[in-house]
C-alpha cells in the first residue's frame, strides 16, 4: 500500500527524517529529487537513526556508528547484526509516497541463507570465533564465496557480544539469552563448518591448521585461503591466592557467568586495575549498590591515552558515584580465610575487606599459535596479509592506519569486525587497502565515544562542558584532529567521523576552528 508521507520540499537535501505509518518508523533520506526509505532504527542496539550523521548516502549510528546506506538499506559498517529494510518511494506532484507491504519489518537478515552458494572445492579457514570471524564468514557468503568455511572456535559458544560484559551484563540489565549475534543455527544456515578444538598452530609455509582432534590426536586442516583472528587472553598478577575461588578475570562469557553470580552476594568488590574492563565493571557494580574499591597503579587512569583533562574528569565521576579509587596503589597480597578471599593488602600496607576480587589488569593477544617467539603483534599488510593465503586481524593484527603513517594494534571490538569483512573481500582477490576509522565505546555512568586514533598529541582541544559531562575532546597532532572522544550533548563524535570518512581521517585542525569545531558543518 503507497502512503503520501510529506511534500519533497519538506525534506532537507542533506537530514534525516522519521515518519510514521502504522506503527512502523520509517527514515527518510532526500537525494536531489529522489527520497529513500529505510527502517529508522540501528540493528545494533536499536538507536533512532535521525539523530546520526549523514555522510552522502550513509548514515552513521549515534550511538556505536554502525553505518548504513540509505540507498538499498545495507548494513555496511559495523556493529550490528541485519541490514534496514528498503520501502519503495516516488515522488509525485510534489508529494512523497512510501510503499510499505503487508506484514513488513524493519530489519532484514545480515545475511541471507539463500545466497550461500555451493560447489566449490576451495576451503577458506576462519581462526577465531568471535566477531571478526562471524564478520569474515558473513562477508565471504554475501560475495558469493562457493567452497567450504570452516570456522576454529575453542569456546563452544556462537559469536556473541563481548563488550557487553563488562557493562549491561554485570548490571544485570542483558541476560545470557541476550548475548549471541546470531541464533543457535545461524552459522550453519549459511554453511559454515564449526571446529571447536583448540588450534595449536598455523603453519603458513604449508597453509595448514594444527589442532587437537576429539582423540586427543594432532590433526590438520590445509586451506586454500586463512583469516586469523584469535583474540586475546585475560593478564593475570603473580600472587599468591590469586586461584581462589572468588578471584576472577573477566575475557568471556564463560568468565562473566561466575562473576556476576559472586556479585550478587559480595558487598565488598576489589577491583585490581583502572582500564576500561575494570572500570566499567566498577560503574557496573557501584551503581548495584556495591562497595567498589579500585586498585589503580596509575596517578590518573586513562591521562595517558585522553590526557589529564578528561582523565580527571572520568576519574571524579566514578568517585562522586561511590568507587574508592586508590592510584598509585599496587596489590602486595590477597589474603585467604576459609578458602576464600577475604582482603587485599596493599604496598602501603593499607588493608582492603574484600568479599570478592576482579583483576583486570589489561589482555595479551593469542600470539602464540603463530609460531614461538613471537611478541607485540603480527605485521600485516595494507589488505591485512601477512602472506598471499593469510591473513590476521583484531586483537592481534599490526596494521597500517590510514592517513596516520604507522602500523598499530587496537584491542576494540568494533576493529575486529572491520577487519573480519576486509578479510573476506581481500581472500576473494581483492586489493585495496583497509581503510576503516577506528572508533570505540565505553559505559562508566553513561556512554564515551571515541573515533580515530591518537599515539599521541600536542593539543587536547575541549569543547563543551568537561564539569557537567557534555564536551567533545579533540586530539590534535601536527596540526590534524587525529581523534577525539564524546560524552553527553557536546559529543560530536559521530559527525567527525562522517567528516573522516567523506574527506580525510585526519583533518585539519584550522578547518574545525574555522566552524567552531561542529564537524557537521563541513559536510554540508
Amino acid at each position: 500500500m503507497k502512503h503520501d508521507v510529506c511534500a519533497l520540499a519538506d525534506l532537507s537535501e542533506t537530514g534525516l527524517h522519521e515518519i510514521e505509518i502504522g506503527e512502523m518508523k520509517i527514515l527518510l533520506a532526500r537525494d536531489g529529487d529522489k527520497v529513500y526509505a529505510t527502517g529508522a532504527n540501528c540493528t545494533h542496539k536499536g538507536a533512532p537513526l535521525k539523530n546520526g550523521a549523514r555522510v552522502g548516502n550513509r548514515v552513521i549510528c549515534p550511538w556505536h556508528h554502525a553505518n548504513f546506506d540509505l540507498e538499498t538499506g545495507d548494513h555496511i559498517e559495523p556493529p550490528g547484526q541485519g541490514c534496514l529494510s528498503r520501502f519503495a518511494t516516488e515522488v509525485s506532484d510534489g508529494r512523497v509516497m512510501v510503499e510499505v507491504p503487508e506484514g513488513a519489518q524493519p530489519h532484514r537478515p545480515e545475511v541471507d541463507p539463500a545466497e550461500r552458494k555451493a560447489g566449490g572445492e576451495r576451503i577458506f579457514a576462519i581462526v577465531g570465533g568471535g566477531a571478526a570471524g562471524l564478520a569474515c564468514a558473513q562477508e565471504l557468503v554475501r560475495r558469493g564465496f562457493d567452497g567450504r568455511i570452516v570456522m576454529f572456535s575453542d569456546d563452544g559458544e556462537t559469536p556473541y557480544d563481548r563488550t557487553a560484559l563488562s557493562k549491561t551484563y554485570m548490571q544485570g540489565k542483558t541476560d545470557d539469552d541476550d548475548l549471541p549475534l546470531v541464533g543457535a543455527g545461524g552459522l550453519d544456515e549459511i554453511g559454515v563448518e564449526r571446529i571447536t578444538e583448540k588450534v595449536s598452530r598455523i603453519d603458513a609455509a604449508n597453509r595448514t591448521i594444527h589442532f587437537a582432534g576429539k582423540d586427543g590426536v594432532n590433526e590438520g586442516l590445509v586451506y586454500d585461503r586463512c583469516f586469523a583472528a584469535p583474540g586475546s587472553a585475560s593478564g593475570t598478577l603473580p600472587l599468591e591466592n590469586a586461584d581462589l575461588p572468588n578471584v576472577f578475570t573477566l575475557r568471556t562469557h564463560e568468565d562473566a557467568i561466575p562473576i556476576r553470580k559472586a556479585a550478587e552476594a559480595a558487598q565488598n568488590i576489589v577491583i585490581v586495575g583502572s582500564g576500561f574492563i575494570g572500570m566499567e565493571v566498577a560503574a557496573a557494580l557501584v551503581q548495584r549498590g556495591k562497595s567498589v574499591t579500585v586498585v589503580s597503579q596509575e596517578t590518573l587512569p586513562f591521562a595517558s591515552k585522553f590526557g589529564d583533562a578528561v582523565a580527571g574528569q572520568i576519574a571524579a565521576q566514578h568517585r562522586e558515584k561511590g568507587v574508592d579509587l586508590k592510584t598509585n596503589s599496587a596489590v602486595s597480597k590477597i589474603e585467604e580465610k576459609r578458602g576464600a578471599v577475604s582482603a587485599v593488602h596493599l604496598a602501603s600496607g593499607e588493608e582492603v575487606p574484600a568479599d570478592m576480587v576482579l583483576i583486570a589488569v589489561g589482555a595479551r593477544p593469542r600470539l602464540d599459535i603463530f609460531g614461538e617467539g613471537v611478541e607485540g603483534g603480527i605485521e600485516v599488510g595494507a589488505d591485512l596479509s601477512v602472506d598471499p593465503a593469510l591473513y590476521v586481524g583484531g586483537d592481534v593484527a599490526k596494521f597500517p592506519l590510514p592517513g596516520q603513517g604507522y602500523s598499530t594494534r587496537i584491542e576494540h571490538w568494533r576493529v575486529a569486525e572491520q577487519h573480519g569483512r576486509h578479510a573476506a573481500r581481500a581472500m576473494l582477490g581483492d586489493t585495496t587497502p583497509f581503510s576503516g576509522i577506528p572508533f570505540f565505546w565505553s559505559a562508566q555512568y553513561g556512554p564515551i565515544h571515541y573515533v580515530g586514533h591518537a599515539k599521541g598529541f600536542d593539543e587536547c582541544h575541549i569543547e563543551g562542558d568537561l564539569d557537567a559531562g557534555s564536551y567533545t575532546a579533540f586530539y590534535i597532532k601536527d596540526d590534524k584532529v587525529v581523534a577525539a572522544l564524546g560524552r553527553g550533548k557536546a559529543d560530536v563524535t559521530d559527525e567527525l567521523h562522517a567528516l573522516m570518512l567523506a574527506s580525510s581521517p585526519t583533518p585539519a585542525r584550522s578547518d574545525l576552528a574555522a566552524v567552531n569545531w561542529q564537524p557537521g558543518a563541513l559536510l554540508v
